[in-house]
């Protein structure tokens, strides 16, 4: 007498509930996936925030020690920065009255590159001449100039007065954006650094409307 022979296999509810699990693990793990990168992004702009509030502060207490030079303050790193009327990193070659012919390459960029170290620091581009008022033109400034970078540095210009330099260094974080994907619409972490007060602001989003 022939034996019956068992199919083995899936039954088509198996499979179902198969499709169903992976459809659940799938639902909850892309968020969290995308959680976990939105964190990344946000756990470096807080670095360099953190880091250039804490560099800014070094550099006065030494500036102090050092009897508040006129000319550059050295630390133990070998940075020379001129310091502003009031104590704070400004610039490489500038003395402390020059405002009209700054550029970001002498201020933003020598604040930033000298007070964070270059091992661990992200990638910076630097762009001048830019009002505050002026949002469409710095807008297209930051999107052209965020391709393989982390933060697009702008020295701001005073908004009267547009060749003369501002005080301020303004830090937007496109690191999110550094392989080509456009910024239009998109939240930009910012924040900004006054050479005047000393002051690193708390970071917040702008978000760039051009384009749409």
């Amino acid at each position: 007498m022939n034996a019956v022979r068992k199919q083995k296999g899936f039954t088509i509810i198996e499979l179902v509930v198969v499709i169903l699990l992976l459809g659940i693990l799938a639902a909850t793990a892309l968020p969290r996936f995308l959680d976990v990168t939105d964190e990344a992004h946000d756990a470096v702009v807080e670095g360099v925030q953190s880091g250039l509030s804490t560099g800014v502060a070094l550099f006065r207490a030494q500036w102090v020690a050092e009897g508040q030079p006129r000319t550059t303050v050295t630390d133990s790193a070998g940075f020379n920065l001129f310091a502003s009327n009031s104590g704070w990193p400004r610039s490489l070659t500038l003395a402390p009255t020059v405002v009209a012919t700054a550029t970001a390459a002498l201020t933003c960029q020598t604040v930033y590159e000298s007070l964070l170290q270059a091992g661990g620091r992200p990638t910076a581009a630097y762009v001048d001449g830019l009002t505050a008022d002026d949002a469409a033109t710095r807008e297209s400034a930051v999107e052209g100039a965020a391709t393989g970078v982390d933060f697009v540095i702008v020295l701001d210009r005073d908004n009267a007065t547009p060749t003369a330099a501002t005080n301020t260094c303004q830090f937007y974080y496109v690191g999110q954006n550094k392989l080509g994907t456009t910024t239009a619409n998109a939240a930009i972490p910012n924040f900004s650094y006054n050479w005047t007060t000393g002051a690193v602001s708390a970071i917040a989003d702008v978000t760039f409307n051009q384009g749409s």
